[in-house]
């Protein structure tokens, strides 16, 4: 009887659980989308959300085809969220802070519009340069260092900086625009990048090899 009673008692062992691995794709995207943030200090960056993306969506088609293996579907779609998310509220800084900087009045430009066109070589500075004559203009860029460092009234400005103080980044001339403070507008050597807003000039046979000039009224 006692027998009996013992063998009654016995239960099924429970069945065996099966480890699964967190995907190292999701671990990732989600590091991504944290890094995303970076996005708000250049455009150029937005290639970290979309890495972020990219990683989050192969996770989990990669957990949906082994999911006795794999996990972390959550986790992918945070690193997701994180890099929409974060990609977003950095391209609106971007912008909200290009437009603020650029004063009332003025359009921005860059230096690429004032490269010559390869499609008329006779020509130094291109038709769209001639175009924007006298007109309020914006554009940023570095000051070309020179000797004076203090009171400044004229400058170059670069599209890049020089590799030292008294070293001159070496462009070329319609990679260079001489700046003219107006008033008593004046300002100090820096190796930050600067705005400068005020009336475009452009003279193609300037004896100084420099065919861009701007009168400046605002720095920034």
């Amino acid at each position: 009887m006692a027998l009996f009673q013992e063998s009654a008692t016995i239960t099924e062992k429970p069945p065996p659980t099966y480890y699964r691995a967190i995907d190292p794709l999701a671990v990732f995207s989600v590091v991504f989308g944290g890094l995303s943030i970076l996005t708000a200090l250049n455009v150029w960056l937005s290639a970290i959300p979309l890495v972020g993306v990219a990683l989050g969506l192969l996770s989990r088609r990669r957990i949906s085809r082994a999911p006795d293996t794999l996990t972390g579907r959550g986790m992918a779609k945070l690193g997701i969220s994180l890099s929409l998310a974060l990609w977003l509220a950095g391209c609106g800084l971007l912008l909200y802070r290009g437009q603020s900087e650029i004063p009332y009045g003025y359009t921005e430009i860059d230096y690429d519009v004032l490269q010559p066109d390869p499609a008329h070589p006779t020509m130094s500075v291109p038709q769209v340069a001639l175009d924007m004559r006298d007109k309020k203009v914006f554009i940023r860029g570095y000051i070309q260092a020179r000797r004076q460092q203090m009171h400044i009234k004229e400058f170059i400005l670069c599209p890049i900086q020089g590799s030292c103080p008294f070293c001159t980044p070496n462009p070329k001339p319609t990679e260079m625009i001489r700046v003219t403070l107006v008033g008593d507008l004046e300002t100090n050597y820096t190796t930050h990048l600067i705005g400068v807003a005020g009336r475009f000039q452009v003279q193609p046979d300037d004896i100084s090899g420099i065919p861009y000039a701007i009168e400046a009224e605002i720095l920034r």
